[in-house]
């Protein structure tokens, strides 16, 4: 669980992961070097500060769901599993429960490059169906409200 200065700190690198430590220090009622070890601690525990590029700027114009329909032996389910966290156009991976036991978010660019992504899931062993979701209008995307959210309480 995180500290309270930790949440503070946390929610302010998330609205500008660019502001200088002086203004975060004093935005969070700590010193420079506390803000700098803090910032270096989350690193280490995976929390990574970037940019979000929108993925239609660079060309990622198609964004689809797949869900993955595999086979029960979980020899298979983890061959597939590790595959296809290494293709490049999935963004995510969930193992789910119901009709479906995999689902993936994909962005690609065109019609051309989802043929050739679904060519390479139904080649893994362990595909034995898939259902696929293309996104024609996203109306919201912001992964920060809920984590903001969760910070403030």
């Amino acid at each position: 669980m995180l500290k309270k200065k930790d949440r503070l700190l946390l929610k302010e690198l998330i609205e500008n992961s660019r502001e200088k430590i002086t203004r975060l220090a004093e935005r969070c009622h700590m010193t420079r070097q506390s803000v700098y070890a803090k910032i270096n601690s989350f690193r280490t525990r995976g929390m990574n500060f970037t940019v979000d590029v929108n993925p239609e700027e660079v060309g990622l114009n198609m964004k689809v769901y797949i869900l993955i329909e595999a086979e029960p032996q979980a020899k298979f389910r983890e061959e597939a599993d590790k595959e296809i966290r290494q293709f490049k156009e999935i963004t995510q991976v969930h193992h789910i429960l119901g009709r479906f036991d995999i689902i993936v978010e994909a962005l690609v660019k065109e019609r051309d490059d989802l043929r050739k992504l679904l060519k390479k899931i139904h080649a893994l062993p362990a595909v034995k169906k898939t259902e696929t979701f293309i996104v024609y209008e996203t109306t919201k995307f912001n992964l920060r409200d809920p984590i903001i959210e969760a910070l403030s309480e």
